[in-house]
């Protein structure tokens, strides 16, 4: 029977957020049901004219569904409230955020309500990086099997098995992490791009965990 020292390692690694996405949603509330099916429709193809206008690409926007409902608590001659979703995902903060900004001069009116909710973003880490990740985990691994086996008066051999245990990430703070407390919330006008201060993508620290056994003699 072989006998074995099994241990967990760990290797950290640091991934940026590259693409933010947001989903913009737009009410509609008018008297009537078909007035309010007309003129949500009409005001979420105004807006998507907008976006493209204002520099987001095709691949950028998606379709995010319609919704609409009567508050049962309100009579029928009250209204009728109807909502279109629209997906956003976009690498550039400056043109997500200049492209929502624009939407502004289309909701004058009271009855037409915008807003827009951070999703989660997209991180990446540097070429390499998930790799010198594990190899660090493994590396770390063994140095507390060779502790252990040390005190046993063994002699650490090869490794017999790794078993990927999954990895762990830190909240990075941004809106739309959903390990981060806050998540969710509208996206901030750039007021004007001249205005408009460069800062780097939030980071996150996401940890590769494995069990390694090592056979020992």
């Amino acid at each position: 029977m072989e006998t074995y020292i099994q241990v967990a390692g760990q290797g950290d690694l640091i991934e940026t957020v590259v693409e933010q996405r947001a989903t913009l949603t737009i009410t509609v509330k008018a008297s009537k049901t078909e007035v309010a099916l007309v003129e949500a429709t009409s005001l979420r193809n105004d807006a998507i004219r907008t976006l493209r206008e204002s520099g987001l690409t095709h691949d950028e926007i998606s379709e995010g569904g319609r919704d609409a409902w009567q508050p049962w608590y309100m009579k029928r001659s009250v209204g009728q409230e109807v909502a279109h979703r629209v997906l956003i995902a976009c690498r550039d903060v400056r043109r997500l955020y200049r492209a929502l900004d624009a939407l502004e001069p289309l909701f004058t009116n009271a009855r037409y309500t915008m807003s827009v909710e951070m999703q989660q973003p997209r991180f990446e880490a540097p070429e390499g990086a998930e790799a010198a990740a594990r190899t660090a985990a493994i590396r770390q691994a063994r140095g507390k099997a060779l502790v252990l086996a040390e005190e046993a008066g063994v002699t650490l051999g090869a490794i017999a098995q790794v078993e990927e245990l999954g990895s762990q990430a830190q909240g990075s703070g941004a809106y739309g992490d959903h390990s981060w407390a806050a998540a969710g919330g509208a996206a901030a006008s750039m007021g004007g791009d001249d205005n408009f201060e460069e800062l780097g993508g939030a980071r996150r620290t996401r940890t590769l965990r494995y069990r390694v056994r090592f056979l020992i003699g």
